[in-house]
């Protein structure tokens, strides 16, 4: 018996063993990774109540007089949120009651991680004094992003992007509402000029008539500055019809509801878009201010432009009103959306004037052959026939010049009849948008 034992176990004894030195190990191993587990979501969990805890701030009854919000996502080739924060932090040194919140709006987790990350790293003690605060959409804001119906012939990809944009801005802006008296809203991809906030108390000044929103910039959602209790009603709306338009269109319905037939424009504008890489992915886009400090134009002629009233079948844009093409002021333009050949620009003067010469100018200021008039011809009448129920007519034309490369200058040869109006007409089809920023009209010495 005892025999036969012996034989078993030396048969099967270093098999046991081997057995059992396994088990051993196995449980090793599976009780060093529950520990690693739990210390790595532990560490994650350290990190994020540090970032809770230094981003935490604590509203008070009293309210700041100025909340800027900027909504922030991750671009592909390059991220522009720490230069426009360090644009607009410096530029706030010694000013009192501006708050800024950055909402973190980036569906992808790592992202939402990278840019906190990089906030509590570069702008710690702004962070810690409550001068920036940082905020993170939820998930759940974008569960209606699933199923969208395409609108303005925009592509899926497109219609995603503006729409999940209008989530983004509608959520920033019902943190914001009434936690201030004014909400500025910016793009994370701009920069301010020097004494910003000096510049738009003073501009808010000198506007005389009740206002639901005032513009610091003329691109997009740039510079929209808004009193803060009503910030809420143009979260909803951006909320409700999402899917519908985009921001920058739903904006006008806003002023309509709110009463405001103007806009007002603060030009020079105080920011500028610096952003070559749209939030949109795999867009590139080289949009600057055309009228800001970056610089500002100034017109070329010290002409006499008698007075005289203005007609054009060309569809402005935002507040560019034609009458600023013949001002005389600095900064002043009319801005056209796409002219279509057999468009005029008509000026019809309060008196018949003898004129000696005419010079136009088209297109952007600062950047060559950008909105310019591809194709046009500038006559002179001497009579003007008055048509009922729609604008007077130019008539007995002369052609005294012909645009070349967006411009014509022309001195006007003597004629027994004096000039009644002049006219400026569109001739060739083009795809751009026009600017006429500059009408000079010079009067003959002596009237001869």
């Amino acid at each position: 018996m005892l025999r036969a034992s012996l034989r078993i176990f030396s048969r099967w004894g270093h098999r046991v063993a081997l057995t059992l030195l396994a088990l051993s190990v196995c449980l090793y191993l599976n009780t060093l990774w529950d520990y690693l587990q739990v210390y790595h979501n532990e560490d994650g969990i350290r990190q994020k109540q540090r970032f809770e805890e230094v981003t935490a701030w604590e509203m008070t009854n009293q309210k700041t007089w100025l909340m800027i919000g900027i909504p922030t996502v991750c671009r592909k080739n390059e991220n522009y949120l720490s230069s426009t924060l360090s644009s607009v932090v410096n530029h706030l040194r010694g000013v009192k009651g501006v708050s800024v919140v950055v909402c973190v709006c980036d569906t992808r987790r790592e992202c939402r991680e990278n840019i906190k990350t990089n906030l509590t790293r570069t702008f710690l003690p702004h962070i810690k004094s409550g001068l920036i605060h940082v905020i993170e959409t939820p998930g759940k804001l974008y569960t209606s992003l699933s199923s969208l119906k395409r609108t303005f012939n925009d592509s899926e990809e497109r219609v995603h992007w503006r729409s999940k944009q209008n989530l983004d801005y509608s959520y920033l802006m019902q943190y914001c509402a009434n936690r201030s008296d004014y909400y500025l809203h910016l793009e994370d991809d701009v920069i301010t000029v020097p004494n910003f906030i000096d510049k738009i108390q003073n501009y808010m000044e000198s506007v005389n008539k009740p206002w639901a929103m005032l513009e610091f910039s003329t691109l997009g959602f740039i510079g929209k500055f808004f009193k803060s209790n009503d910030v809420e009603k143009l979260a909803s709306l951006l909320r409700a019809f999402y899917n519908e338009q985009p921001c920058d269109y739903l904006i006008f319905f806003y002023l309509k509801i709110m009463l405001q037939h103007d806009r007002f424009f603060r030009i020079p504008s105080l920011f500028q878009h610096k952003g070559h890489f749209s939030s949109m992915p795999n867009l590139t886009r080289n949009i600057t201010e055309s009228f800001s400090h970056f610089p500002a134009f100034k017109k070329r002629f010290n002409s006499d432009n008698p007075d005289a009233k203005i007609f054009t079948s060309l569809s402005p844009w935002m507040s560019f009103k034609p009458k600023f093409a013949y001002s005389t002021s600095d900064n002043e333009m009319f801005w056209s959306t796409t002219p279509r050949v057999g468009d005029h620009y008509t000026i019809i003067f309060k008196t018949p004037q003898r004129l000696s010469r005419i010079v136009v100018l088209t297109g952007k200021a600062h950047r060559n052959f950008v909105d310019f008039l591809h194709g046009g011809v500038l006559e002179i009448g001497t009579d003007v026939k008055k048509i009922p129920q729609t604008d007077n007519a130019c008539s007995n034309l002369t052609v005294v010049g012909h645009f070349d490369r967006g411009t014509v200058d022309v001195n006007v040869p003597r004629s027994p009849k004096p000039t009644k109006c002049l006219i400026i007409k569109v001739t060739k089809k083009q795809d751009s948008w026009l600017i006429i920023r500059e009408i000079a009209v010079f009067i003959r010495v002596g009237g001869q």
